[in-house]
């Protein structure tokens, strides 16, 4: 079990930083799926979109500063609802 820690944390940390994510844990066409391989594969996707979105929202999700229309506003409030309910979900306390 260890083991499986240590290795979800280092795969976690080589997709964060551009790593390659370990081609043993996914399946091959005589292999089922496991639980641990399919957690870490979503874990790493997961991973990238928030990278992605940290992306948008350094480059303020693509918008005009000066051109901010209370449509722009109703967006990031979904978003922001959406994140609350996510961290809600893993007991991060979303506001």
């Amino acid at each position: 079990m260890r083991y499986c820690a240590i290795q979800l944390g280092f795969l976690i940390e080589q997709r964060v930083h551009g790593g390659v994510v370990n081609h043993i844990m996914e399946p091959t066409m005589n292999a089922k799926p496991t639980a641990l391989g399919t957690y870490l594969a979503r874990t790493a996707a997961i991973h990238a979109k928030l990278e992605r979105l940290q992306q948008l929202a350094d480059d303020h999700f693509g918008h005009d500063p000066d051109a901010i229309n209370w449509g722009h506003v109703g967006d990031l409030g979904r978003v922001e609802a959406g994140l609350d309910e996510l961290l809600a979900i893993f007991g991060g306390d979303g506001e």
